[in-house]
């Protein structure tokens, strides 16, 4: 509810606040005794007048008017009574309307009686009394009940009514204009009151929403985080609230009120200024106050804590001073700018800072000065994060970075470069010697063991070095350099360091050229799958064909797969290569006869980085091929990178009908062990058994031992790498064996070859063997 001065309803008590119209409503049964030494004196009247004209009607309003009185003193009393509780706006209402028709029936029955003293008495004087004492009683409702404009108007219209009938019906021609005149006397009076209650009420409605808004700002600045002070013309301290103190340095219960600026003596630095720049933060105020200015700055106090302050200058001089704790802020913009410059895990310089701080070191007009960089990569840090989890692997990080922090030389500088790699600079003109120290020393130091949550784990590293002057002057150059001899460390066997030089980043080029063009080589069609045929020794026909992957490179011609299948498994291709033999496989084998099936081989990293079950599934669900047409071929290697995931994805293959068959059995230090364990159904005997058989008996002897052991437990036998019919006829007579492959029964070919060859009998062969589709 708010009060509206200007819109004709001011009166209305309804319309005002609650507080405020409770307090109208209290002023009206405010003063008892007034009122109670009032209805004696107006009920003693009568009584006079009876005295004087005998009047047996004054007794009745005498006896009327005491009755009614007592009446209103017995309702003031039980409204002091229920007032001594919150009263509801419903029930402060209530009581309003019982005051006004109380007091309008009293004053009715005033209004009357002077209306009778006309009717009945011919006496001047009981006409004058009654008229006196009614007038002044209402005039005394201006004072009385001006706050109510229903109590004004109801007790002036029951006062005036009979009042005015009595002059008018009663009295001569001047007792008629008297009664007449007090038509706009009444109204004066309703006139007055409504004035005096709009001027009460408007200062009332003011005077507390002034107070509200006092009240909310006490609220609003006791609560804000930020001190705020109001400083005067003089220089002092009008308003202040009460974390203003706290940020000034000075105890929380400092009252700054009407005091100068000089009270705040407090010591204080200001920040992103030169050093020694201590004052007092009085004199800073007082700068601020003179200068007239908006200004900021900060400022850190004797505890260490950053405070901002905003001075806004006012137009009659003076102005307001907010202060802030920023030091939360001033903290977090620290770490989100170290965030920003080094590494989070290891705290080393991340890669920019490093180049900025290398160039800020030792930058030149002519570039760098001398100075030798070292990158530093961890060999098969990939294995324990993916053997013992990325925790374990971070921890690690932190621990090799504080070991070659130990053992850098002062004046260098480190940083991780990224994943597993960091970068080393050594400033000055080191000779190649003392570089190669240093990189041992670093290797040395990586290899040692590290304990990491009970696990022992031994890394190594692999270092290219690259020099300044010699190597280039820009630091981007160097790093490029740096990483092309750690590439070729890496390439030559790892853990150990290379230094950069011409001859050897034109080596690397090329090879990375040869990387770049593999990984486009499946999608450009440039790999081809080949297969040669294994032989079925009883049936002297092909009963196999092994896919073997070619790369015609457009430029190079072809490349071996010695040289291109270690590129793929470094740049983590193999997988994808190995999805694309298997469905290229699976398809051609449809197309052929149904008891010539196809062999591919599984690498090792195939069980690592890819799902060999699905890769499988695929291929037969893309083909249509029967399972028991696919030969899987596996490596003793394969299985002992972890022998019981491999167990079980041979054992789910080989439930879906796959053959497996062991590959370059005999090679390996554990085969013997494994082949019981295994679900296999056929192992290869190396070429390296065959190699010397007609010359050295012994080679013969350990063959036929170890296919006699393969038949025992059931497994087929193929032997590879029969290249003379001198090897064929020593193998078929003293050797038990199922299959033979090898050049002389046919190399690589097509697809479109073999087709031909499984088609056409009639190709000629080896005279001894007859190939049959």
């Amino acid at each position: 509810m708010v009060f509206n001065e200007d819109s004709g309803h001011a009166g209305r008590s309804h319309e005002l606040p609650k507080p405020i119209y409770e307090s109208v409503v209290r002023s009206l049964y405010g003063d008892q005794k007034t009122l109670l030494v009032g209805s004696l004196s107006i009920a003693l009247a009568p009584i006079i007048l009876y005295a004087r004209s005998g009047d047996n009607i004054q007794l009745f309003f005498a006896l009327l008017l005491a009755l009614l009185g007592g009446a209103r003193q017995l309702d003031g009393l039980a409204f002091n009574k229920a007032a001594k509780h919150p009263l509801s706006l419903k029930a402060i209402s209530k009581w309003e309307s019982r005051y006004a028709v109380m007091g309008a029936l009293y004053v009715g029955v005033l209004g009357t009686w002077c209306m009778a003293g006309m009717a009945v008495s011919s006496d001047e004087f009981v006409h004058m009394m009654s008229i006196a004492i009614t007038l002044s009683y209402v005039v005394g409702i201006i004072g009385r009940n001006f706050s109510s404009e229903k109590v004004v108007l109801s007790q002036t219209i029951s006062t005036g009514i009979p009042m005015v009938s009595g002059f008018v019906l009663f009295g001569g021609i001047y007792h008629q204009l008297l009664g007449l005149f007090l038509l706009p006397f009444f109204f004066t009076i309703w006139r007055m009151s409504k004035n005096l209650r709009r001027i009460l009420f408007g200062a009332v409605v003011t005077a507390e929403d002034n107070r509200t808004i006092a009240a909310r700002f006490d609220v609003a600045l006791g609560n804000i985080s930020h001190g705020i002070a109001m400083l005067d013309a003089d220089g002092k301290f009008a308003v202040v609230n009460a974390r203003f103190a706290p940020l000034a340095g000075l105890y929380s219960g400092n009252s700054l009120e009407n005091q100068a600026v000089s009270t705040l003596d407090v010591e204080v630095s200001l920040v992103d200024a030169e050093p020694g720049n201590e004052c007092l933060l009085s004199e800073m105020v007082n700068n601020l106050i003179d200068a007239g200015v908006r200004s900021e700055l900060k400022y850190c106090l004797p505890d260490g804590r950053v405070i901002e302050a905003k001075f806004n200058p006012m137009t009659n001089e003076g102005g307001v001073l907010v202060l802030e704790d920023i030091t939360s802020r001033v903290t977090s913009e620290a770490e989100i700018r170290k965030l920003a410059s080094f590494d989070a895990l290891t705290h080393l310089p991340n890669r920019r800072y490093f180049s900025h701080e290398v160039n800020r070191m030792l930058g030149g007009a002519d570039g760098l000065e001398p100075c030798s960089v070292f990158f530093i990569d961890l060999d098969n840090f990939k294995d324990v994060n993916d053997s013992l989890g990325h925790a374990v692997g971070d921890k690690l990080l932190c621990s090799i970075a504080l070991r070659m922090r130990s053992r850098m030389p002062t004046n260098a500088l480190a940083c991780r470069f990224g994943g597993d790699e960091f970068v080393v600079m050594v400033p000055g003109r080191l000779r190649r010697k003392d570089c190669q120290k240093f990189a041992e020393r670093l290797i040395a130091e990586i290899s040692n063991p590290v304990l990491v949550d009970g696990h022992q784990i031994n890394v190594g590293a692999s270092v290219g070095i690259a020099q300044c002057p010699a190597n280039g002057r820009d630091f981007n150059q160097l790093l490029k350099v740096s990483d092309v001899a750690l590439y070729d460390a890496k390439a030559r066997g790892r853990g150990r360091y290379s230094f950069y030089s011409d001859e050897l980043g034109d080596v690397i080029r090329d090879r990375r050229a040869l990387e770049n063009e593999l990984r486009r080589a499946i999608n450009r069609g440039e790999m081809e799958v080949h297969y040669q045929p294994l032989v079925d020794v009883e049936h002297s026909r092909i009963s196999t064909c092994e896919a073997l992957l070619r790369w015609k490179h457009p430029e190079r011609g072809n490349i071996p797969p010695n040289v291109f299948i270690p590129i793929a498994e470094e740049i983590g291709m193999i997988a994808q290569i190995g999805k694309f033999v298997m469905e290229e496989a699976a398809l051609r084998c449809v197309d052929w006869p149904e008891h010539v099936g196809v062999a591919v081989n599984v690498s090792s990293l195939q069980f690592q980085q890819s799902d060999v079950c699905a890769v499988v599934s695929g291929a037969l669900a893309k083909s249509g091929l029967d399972p028991k047409r696919l030969e899987v071929e596996v490596t003793e290697s394969a299985m002992l990178k972890n022998i019981d995931e491999t167990t079980t994805v041979l054992a789910k293959l080989a439930e879906a009908g796959v053959r497996i068959s062991l590959d370059d059995f005999g090679t390996g230090f554990s085969s013997l062990s494994y082949l019981h364990a295994l679900p296999l159904d056929k192992v290869k005997i190396d070429r390296s058994f065959i190699e010397d058989i007609h010359t050295d008996e012994r080679s013969l002897v350990l063959l036929s031992g170890v296919t006699h052991l393969a038949k025992e437990l059931g497994l087929q036998i193929t032997i590879e790498g029969i290249e003379t019919e001198e090897q064929r006829d020593i193998l078929m007579s003293m050797v038990k064996v199922d299959e033979m492959q090898g050049f002389l029964f046919g190399k690589a070919m097509p697809a479109d070859s073999v087709t031909e060859l499984l088609e056409y009998p009639s190709v000629e062969l080896p005279a001894t063997v007859q190939l049959t589709g």
